[in-house]
């Protein structure tokens, strides 16, 4: 038995998935309490980001293994799969960072442009994992 597993997409995917949707939740409860919300946001998306990262860069090495256990309906819709999980990978990335500005200046004009980024965020993250299913379950 093996400490870590081969491929580790498929292990690691889902905590960013998980922390990225509740942080943004929590990103538009912080209209109502910012100073609690505002800071456990921060939390669950920096450890997404960094677990989002992780999972990106993982996500080559099981190519392969895909290809092998789901046939053809891998290769229609990898592309997308790969292109929305960039694009989630960076919305969180700039989320995190005006979150961390807007912690200092609490900005509503900023705290507006965080709640889109977050819903923007969710909606790739919801994309990203949609294309992996249909890449796992097309030709079922």
């Amino acid at each position: 038995m093996y400490l870590i597993p081969e491929p580790l997409h498929p292990a690691v995917v889902h905590l960013p998935i998980a922390l990225w949707l509740v942080g943004s939740l929590f990103i538009v409860l912080s209209l109502w309490k910012p100073y609690f919300f505002d800071r456990a946001a921060m939390w669950m998306l920096v450890i997404g980001t960094i677990g989002g990262v992780i999972s990106y860069q993982s996500g080559p090495n099981a190519v392969g293994v895909a290809f092998q256990l789901y046939g053809d309906s891998v290769g229609e819709f990898l592309g997308l799969h790969q292109q929305f999980a960039f694009y989630s990978l960076i919305t969180y990335i700039f989320t995190v960072i005006l979150l961390a500005v807007n912690i200092v200046l609490d900005n509503k004009y900023l705290r507006w442009l965080l709640i889109l980024l977050a819903i923007a965020g969710a909606v790739f993250v919801f994309l990203t994992g949609h294309y992996a299913g249909r890449m796992m379950y097309d030709g079922v």
